[in-house]
């Protein structure tokens, strides 16, 4: 009885920390209109913690094979392919 409520307890610390170490390594990017009204039903972009800018569809699943992908290197956007390789001939200055 003792082992069932320690390993209990022991998941419910582990559960919110896993998911908390989660959501710093990366930031949601929601669309918004002229006013700062933010649209969450559209398609919306995952910045990771390396730099990659992911598309996602409208419930927030990550779409990992879109053609569309970025990333941020320095101070500039440059456009990569499914798997993260960047295209050097590609880039954007962003300010």
């Amino acid at each position: 009885m003792h082992k069932t409520v320690l390993f209990a307890a022991l998941m419910l610390g582990v559960i919110p920390a896993s998911s908390a170490d989660r959501e710093k390594s990366e930031t949601r990017i929601y669309p918004a209109d002229s006013i700062g009204t933010i649209d969450a039903n559209n398609p919306h972009f995952v910045l990771e913690k390396d730099g990659r800018i992911l598309p996602t569809d409208s419930i927030g699943t990550k779409i990992g094979d879109s053609k569309k992908q970025y990333r941020i290197i320095g101070d500039s956007v440059h456009e990569t392919d499914a798997i993260g390789t960047v295209r050097q001939d590609s880039s954007r200055r962003i300010k």
